[in-house]
């Protein structure tokens, strides 16, 4: 029985060792919820990406850390970096040499969004919007920048400059976002006017990325544990908590 005890308490002393001695990755991040929170909805809540993304580095046998800053920076920092991941980042043509994509989490539409009126069109956009809000460094900025709209037209922000509160009430302007984001941020503002958001008129895979120098085994261990979470139901039902 003794031995029995001590090879107990040498396996938990073990197990502990080796927790204080793993490496403590930095995950980069920007205010983007329901997918990242800077400040967590609750104790346990820091977005759906961000909780999937939390456990699979504890499954992997890794520490994290949380870094928020301007989006922009974020993604110049963590591509130029190395081993430094990044979240919720939407795999682009744009953005496909400068990184290491490790996994995808989730797939976010993409909409316009304005007060009391439904734009479900690029077209329409174009001759029926007098600005649009887009957030700056964004995969949406990216796209509108793709299909020709004028900077005239773009009312670039900073990621998370309230733009529930900027938004025109005329229906003349229009949020281009990723759809969870602007239903959430919408509910939380507590405007009283009816946002309507128009047919998904793009979607992009989210991920889990990292530096392009980027640790084969960083990978390999993440890239499995998030295939495990997915696996196991685990990430679905992280997800389905914050948009069911």
């Amino acid at each position: 029985m003794r031995a029995n005890l001590l090879a107990a308490v040498a396996a938990v002393l073990s197990a502990t060792a080796a927790s204080a001695g793993a490496e403590t990755l930095t995950i980069h991040s920007v205010d983007a919820p329901p997918l990242t929170m800077d400040k967590p909805d609750g104790p346990d809540q820091r977005g759906f990406i961000a909780d999937i993304t939390l456990e699979a580095l504890k499954r992997a046998g890794y520490r994290s850390q949380m870094s928020f800053m301007p989006w922009k920076r974020g993604q110049q920092e963590v591509a130029e970096g190395e081993n430094l991941l990044i979240i919720p980042l939407a795999r682009s043509p744009a953005r496909e040499a400068h990184y290491t994509w490790i996994a995808n989490i989730f797939t976010v539409d993409r909409s316009f969004a304005a007060v009391g009126k439904s734009i479900d069109s690029y077209d329409q956009a174009r001759t029926e919007l007098t600005s649009i809000i887009v957030g700056q460094g964004t995969a949406q900025e990216e796209l509108l920048k793709s299909k020709g709209f004028p900077p005239s037209q773009l009312r670039i922000i900073r990621v998370g400059q309230k733009e529930t509160e900027v938004l025109s009430a005329n229906g003349d302007e229009a949020w281009f976002n990723g759809t969870p984001e602007t239903l959430w941020k919408w509910k939380k503002s507590g405007r009283p006017e009816k946002i309507v958001i128009g047919k998904a008129l793009d979607r992009d895979d989210v991920y889990l990325a990292c530096s392009l120098k980027c640790s084969p085994q960083i990978v390999e261990r993440l890239k499995a544990a998030v295939d495990g979470m997915k696996a196991d139901g685990t990430a679905q039902r992280i997800i389905d908590a914050y948009l069911e």
